[in-house]
């Protein structure tokens, strides 16, 4: 008994997996020899360069997008880009032919496809982005960039809108050349705050039955009804999530009420910048004809409960874990506030939240219920 025990203990043993990732570069580092890693499930790390070599050996349980940076950047050059490299499975990357001087942008990606594919877009990208600024930089000057310019509402706009073209049409074609690849699904998920929605709705077809089921492309569907489901006018499908006290609350219990949904996470700064305001607010207005409720985008629940903690807010939490945020409201960045009729009817959306008293859904509360 004792032989067949160990036997059958060995197959958890054999079915650990990684990634190894190795680089080299060439050049002077001027003793600058470390090469660091982070990133979101990625433990902050280095390596060590011998003779320009580096390696990383990390764990894989699902996809991650671990981000690097090297020493010789921070402390010769004085500045560095993360360089992101895509994992999708358990394997070996190898990043060639880097130039020390140049930055990790110069080096080749090779190993694992999806990780060769997504440094392939990714340079497209960044090519797209040199484009539009030098086209900016030809209509409104080499200061374009400066926020004190006068034009910079109208240079703003107009690089957005630049942008948002070029870059559809990049991932127009890489998609349409890699339908199955996890690189399209991830570019396009990061991409929703860029595109337009009618862009947004063609790039996804182009993907295969195979990528649509990624959680990054899952996350895109989700994105797309969620811009259906919130449009002003629309009325909220009731939902359920779940309080710091692991009770169920459901958004339909509200019917009745004006409610100002906040949705915030507790690494967002603006976010808390906006509370002391926002319970002013609050104090004004809570009754029995208005709410607040806060929906969290957390990912980690200690960090929300512990955020919770930290601000003290009054008003009613829950954390998002069922994706409400993309598939109700299409949230592309936090804090984004919406304003809801007794009917549950959608009647205003801002992206921020203005402290200072003056913004649209503030001055609707007003006209509601009167200055307080």
């Amino acid at each position: 008994m004792k032989k067949l025990f160990a036997l059958l203990l060995l197959p958890s043993f054999a079915f650990a997996q990684e990634v190894v990732i190795k680089g080299k570069f060439s050049g002077d580092t001027k003793g600058n020899n470390k090469v660091y890693i982070y990133g979101t499930n990625v433990k902050n790390d280095s390596a060590v360069m011998v003779d320009g070599n580096f390696e990383f050996k990390l764990p894989f349980e699902k996809p991650f997008l671990p981000l690097f940076y090297t020493e010789y950047d921070r402390n010769v050059k004085r500045m560095y880009s993360p360089f992101p490299v895509l994992v999708e499975q358990p394997g070996e990357i190898i990043l060639s032919e880097g130039d020390i001087t140049k930055g990790m942008g110069s080096f080749t990606v090779s190993g694992l496809k999806s990780a060769a594919e997504y440094n392939e877009l990714r340079q497209q990208q960044t090519a797209v982005y040199k484009k539009v600024n030098d086209q900016i930089a030809a209509k409104f000057g080499p200061t374009w960039y400066d926020k004190k310019n006068p034009k910079s509402a109208e240079i703003n706009e107009e690089r957005e809108k630049l942008t948002a073209a070029e870059i559809s049409g990049v991932l127009h074609a890489f998609i349409k050349s890699h339908p199955d690849s996890y690189a399209s699904s991830l570019a396009l998920s990061s991409a929703r705050s860029t595109l337009k929605t009618e862009d947004m709705e063609k790039l996804y077809k182009l993907l295969s039955p195979k990528a649509k089921q990624t959680e990054e492309a899952k996350n895109v569907a989700d994105y797309l009804n969620g811009l259906k489901n919130s449009a002003i006018g629309s009325t909220v499908k009731d939902f359920t999530l779940t309080t710091p006290d692991e009770q169920l609350f459901s958004f339909s219990s509200l019917k009745g009420k004006y409610v100002m949904i906040d949705f915030w996470a507790s690494w967002c700064g603006p976010c808390k910048q906006s509370f002391p305001h926002m319970k002013e607010v609050y104090a004004k207005y809570k009754s029995d004809k208005f709410e607040i409720y806060s929906i969290s985008i957390d990912k980690d629940k200690a960090a929300w409960l512990k955020g919770l903690k930290e601000q003290d807010l009054p008003w009613l939490q829950t954390l998002d874990t069922r994706n409400i945020s993309q598939s109700g409201f299409a949230v592309t960045g936090v804090p984004t506030t919406f304003l809801i009729d007794p009917k549950g009817k959608i009647l205003m959306k801002e992206v921020g939240f203005e402290p200072g008293g003056n913004s649209p859904l503030e001055k609707k509360l007003v006209e509601l219920f009167g200055a307080k």
